[in-house]
């Protein structure tokens, strides 16, 4: 661990970061692959059983946001404390962050079974949908609660600097579900057909093997997981500490969803087939900013243990490095979609007026992803410097009084290209109001932007 922490704190920044940066790319991709291989399989059990996880989607996405506002508390606090070399604590903050995950997770539990139809029925399902959805989630709870402490021993791996671990249990989780989906879901071989039980199990035996792995690798190779249990006063100070972190990350990251449905609403006026259009583009959004994901998974942990180590030079350099980054990168990425739209719209659609949408938002939508990464790189730098309601507050004022205000506007005034201008600009403006914070959050803890 020692080494990891002297290349972080004392070689140079570009190829630091490119280093740490990449493996979480590939557990990206992993990720994005587990919700895409189920997808896959499930649909071949029928239309009811396809939608039915479209039902569960935002449900799992809640759990998600729940797991990683946790995670993101635990990494931010614990990197500081490894920068200064005060492992004795940091052991005990991330013992007790195991503890906090492993009560929200029961919790949340028990909530979800007390009220699963009841909450399901709430948004949206029917009589047709529900027995498919209860088939799949009654299995899938069974392994929440490890789902959610696998996410958070990935943070704590980041925070470490070990991104290698921490993209490994993300990709030992995709490639199992996607050898036991077939095999569960028809009952190939010697297997039962379980249908949709078959592919909520396949799932919770992936986070069984994933979790087994890092908290191995976090307890008994990384000696960090003690066997001890705190004191009361201790867990207290250390429970007030990561809830101060957890909670505006939680919310910050439930904003997003939100407002993409609110957006859906407004583009839903155009037509189902604009709707199709302006879903593809939210796709090719997630894979065009998904290096600035990575990023996000990184740099925190880079500003902490610099932090730690009192080493502001370095914190400025990587934040100017990786902004300085994503502007480029992510202008090369507009160049390439706005050229090849047409032939991108051909791929997902023969309907005209579904090519048109994908074509406008390509041309028009991703021109901002630059400033719209940088935002993304500020928000989760804010953690860690000790400002996480700073973040909460971008995202909100980015999505109530940028982003979905101007994307109004612009639809009423010219219609679908005028809610895509809408959204551009939002991101754009989210982009100075973030730079802004950013600067006098720097200057506030005496950092020099």
């Amino acid at each position: 661990m020692s080494q990891r922490r002297e290349e972080i704190i004392s070689q140079p920044i570009g190829p630091t970061l490119f280093r740490l940066t990449m493996p979480m790319l590939f557990a990206l991709i992993a990720i994005m692959g587990l919700g895409l291989v189920d997808s896959y399989f499930i649909s071949y059990l029928g239309t009811n059983e396809l939608a039915a996880i479209g039902f569960i989607m935002p449900i799992t996405f809640l759990v998600s946001s729940i797991a990683l506002g946790l995670g993101m508390a635990i990494s931010s606090l614990t990197s500081k404390l490894i920068g200064a070399q005060r492992m004795e604590i940091a052991a005990r903050l991330i013992t007790d962050g195991f503890y906090l995950t492993a009560i929200v997770a029961l919790l949340v539990t028990l909530l979800f079974s007390i009220m699963l139809e009841s909450m399901f029925l709430l948004i949206g399902a029917d009589q047709d949908t529900l027995p498919p959805i209860v088939d799949y989630m009654y299995v899938w709870l069974f392994g929440m609660a490890l789902l959610m402490i696998t996410q958070v021993c990935s943070s704590t791996f980041r925070a470490l600097g070990d991104t290698k671990t921490s993209a490994i249990i993300a990709i030992t989780m995709t490639t199992t579900n996607l050898i036991l989906d077939p095999l569960l879901i028809f009952g190939l071989g010697p297997f039962p057909e379980l249908g949709m039980q078959g592919a909520a199990l396949a799932t919770v035996i992936a986070v069984i093997i994933s979790a087994a792995i890092g908290l191995y690798q976090l307890g008994v190779k990384e000696r960090l997981l003690l066997p001890s249990l705190p004191s009361l006063d201790a867990f207290k100070d250390n429970f007030k500490q990561l809830i101060d972190i957890a909670i505006p990350a939680v919310l910050a990251n439930a904003i997003v969803p939100i407002t993409a449905a609110m957006l859906t609403t407004l583009v839903a006026r155009f037509g189902t087939d604009t709707v199709a259009g302006f879903g593809v583009g939210i796709r090719v959004e997630a894979v065009s900013l998904m290096i600035v994901y990575a990023m996000s998974a990184t740099l925190p942990m880079f500003i902490g243990q610099n932090l730690g180590a009192e080493k502001p030079d370095r914190i400025i350099a990587a934040l100017k490095l990786s902004f300085k980054f994503v502007v480029l990168f992510q202008l090369a990425i507009y160049l390439i979609l706005a050229v090849l739209s047409r032939p991108i719209a051909g791929l997902f659609s023969d309907e005209p007026v579904v090519q048109e949408t994908i074509i406008w938002f390509l041309i028009i939508v991703p021109i901002s992803y630059g400033l719209s990464g940088i935002v993304i790189l500020i928000n989760v730098s804010m953690n860690v410097l000790g400002k996480p309601k700073i973040a909460l507050y971008i995202n909100l004022i980015r999505f109530t009084i940028f982003y979905f205000p101007l994307a109004y506007i612009g639809s009423q005034a010219f219609e679908i290209k005028g809610l895509f201008g809408g959204i551009a600009l939002g991101n754009a403006l989210a982009f100075g109001l973030a730079l802004i914070l950013l600067k006098r959050v720097l200057r506030e803890i005496k950092i020099t932007p």
